[in-house]
């Protein structure tokens, strides 16, 4: 194990531990040494992880400054699915931040390249937070709508399940 995943994975042990500011300053550690060894890709990777640490300890404005070109750097490297992820990054950020329309023009964003990627996983958990801010913005139909499109192609057992609870609802409540 050379020194950046060694950095990487005691990042991921205190951000599990809910320790943030040391998985902040480790996943900080791994970035520089793969910027440093010539590894842009996973050096924005670590980037993107001080970033939700940042986001978790409630530092909603650095975690922007940390994540907001990063969508664009992955698009650039033509990994949607990164891209995709990096979007929701910003979108949480933003919505941390109060910027709720920005935050859910960067959910749809990331709902979009997710579902190019096939990460129809990911997509539901993008969906959930649209529907959040929906439901905050007291538009419980536009809510349910997000949520059930978002549930439609995931694989997890939880999330077809709630497909189908949703479509029951649906249909009731259209009576």
């Amino acid at each position: 194990m050379h020194e950046g995943q060694r950095w990487a994975q005691e990042g991921e042990t205190h951000f599990a531990a809910g320790r943030y500011r040391q998985a902040e300053e480790a996943f900080s550690q791994a970035e520089a040494w793969y910027a440093a060894h010539e590894q842009p890709l996973r050096a924005a990777e670590m980037r993107a992880n001080r970033g939700v640490a940042a986001l978790q300890r409630g530092d909603a404005s650095t975690a922007y400054e940390l994540l907001h070109d990063l969508p664009a750097l992955f698009a650039a490297h033509h990994d949607l699915r990164r891209a995709g992820q990096a979007w929701g990054n910003v979108a949480a950020a933003l919505e941390a931040l109060g910027r709720v329309d920005e935050a859910q023009d960067a959910y749809r964003r990331a709902w979009q390249m997710l579902e190019q990627a096939g990460d129809h996983e990911a997509v539901a958990y993008v969906a959930q937070a649209l529907s959040r801010l929906q439901l905050r913005a007291r538009k419980p139909w536009a809510a349910v709508a997000l949520m059930d499109q978002g549930l439609s192609r995931s694989p997890k057992p939880l999330h077809r399940w709630l497909h189908r609870l949703l479509r029951f609802l649906q249909r009731w409540m259209a009576r």
